[in-house]
C-alpha cells in the first residue's frame, strides 16, 4: 500500500485555495477559520499518531524477532555539500 503524502492530496490543495478574508459575512469567516485551524491541527496529530503507530509496530516486530520496516532516507537535492 503506498501512503500518499498530505502535500499531494486534492484536499490539502483545495484548503490552501481557500481564502476566509474573501468571505463577506464575519461569523461565516471566523467559523471557515476556526474549521481551518481545527483541520491542520487533527492533520498534525494524525500524522504524529501514525508514526507512532508505525514505531510501536517496529518495536514489536524487533522483539519477536522478526523483520522491522527499513529507514529509507530521502535523497539530498543537488548542490548540498556536506564537508
Amino acid at each position: 500500500m503506498t501512503q500518499k503524502k498530505l502535500t499531494d492530496t486534492p484536499e490539502k490543495i483545495l484548503l490552501q485555495t481557500i481564502d476566509p478574508t474573501k468571505i463577506a459575512d464575519s461569523a461565516l469567516r471566523q467559523t471557515i477559520e476556526v474549521l481551518l485551524n481545527l483541520i491542520e491541527q487533527l492533520n498534525s496529530e494524525v500524522k504524529k499518531l501514525k508514526e507512532e503507530n508505525q514505531r510501536l509496530r517496529d518495536e514489536n516486530n524487533r522483539l519477536k524477532g522478526e523483520q522491522v520496516k527499513p529507514e529509507i532516507k530521502g535523497k539530498k537535492p543537488r548542490g548540498e555539500n556536506n564537508h
